[in-house]
């Protein structure tokens, strides 16, 4: 809602409002990151295993590994940890997105009449969609991107898809947001198993694996890359019908198409 209201607030107002979000929800990162990658440890693990010559053997590490994500991932949270980000959030009360009374805040300029839809959402929308459009385009262009860039094309991505389902009686919209929900799932599903791979990289004392260790840590290593190869492939398929447009053509469109909405 930040990023798409953008036109509504001042850089301050909407940079204080975030940081206080951010520091609500940093806490709870670590703690999900464990529950994903268990997860994703759990589903690779059975399927990177194929051919395994001792099938009903289970390596060490793969053991210790899965008791620690466990026991991370079933933690509990400790309620001071994220207290003091919770009480920022109560003191912003109803002033999250104060469009109203903007000027006397200090929010940010007051809407004008009828023009609400490019002082507010106009904006923030095409900034979305051009950021989420370069990176497709960088991540096309270049075949070893890198973690971090596909993990910023999918926040850019559900970042569209959360403003546009605030759209979608709109004509257009639906088709959109599936295509997003696909893209976004096989990018997220990419980004668990980039955790598992950064997980597995920190396994301990790999130079004293066995041999059938050693088989079964590479196997699934290797599992893990082209799995990960084949969810990048997948989402970019899709992609290319959501960012094909430039985006002054995409939200000038859809500020048309919410018009004739508005107007039954």
């Amino acid at each position: 809602m930040l990023r798409l209201t953008r036109g509504a607030l001042s850089d301050e107002a909407r940079r204080a409002r975030n940081q206080t979000l951010r520091n609500l929800a940093d806490p709870l990162s670590e703690p999900r990151d464990a529950v994903v990658t268990l997860a994703a440890f759990e589903n690779v693990y059975n399927e990177g295993s194929n051919g395994n010559p001792h099938p009903k053997a289970e390596p060490n590490w793969s053991t210790q590994l899965h008791q620690t994500l466990s026991e991370k991932a079933r933690a509990l949270v400790p309620a001071e940890s994220y207290q003091d980000g919770a009480e920022e959030v109560r003191r912003l009360g109803g002033q999250l997105l104060p469009f109203e009374d903007a000027q006397s805040r200090g929010g940010g300029t007051q809407t004008r009449g009828n023009d609400t839809w490019e002082s507010i959402v106009q904006e923030g929308l095409r900034k979305t969609y051009r950021q989420g459009r370069g990176l497709m385009r960088q991540v096309v262009a270049n075949a070893d991107a890198s973690d971090e860039e596909w993990h910023e094309l999918r926040k850019r991505v559900k970042d569209l898809g959360y403003q546009l389902n605030l759209l979608k009686k709109v004509r257009g919209i639906k088709p959109l947001l599936r295509k997003l929900d696909k893209v976004g799932t096989a990018l997220g599903d990419a980004r668990d198993l980039t955790l598992l791979r950064d997980c597995l990289g920190n396994v301990q004392d790999k130079n004293e694996f066995t041999p059938f260790d050693r088989w079964n840590y590479q196997r699934l290593l290797a599992h893990v890359e082209e799995r990960s190869q084949e969810l990048h492939r997948r989402a970019l398929k899709v992609i290319g019908g959501v960012y094909r447009r430039g985006s002054k053509r995409f939200a000038a469109r859809l500020a048309k198409r919410f018009r004739q909405w508005q107007d039954g």
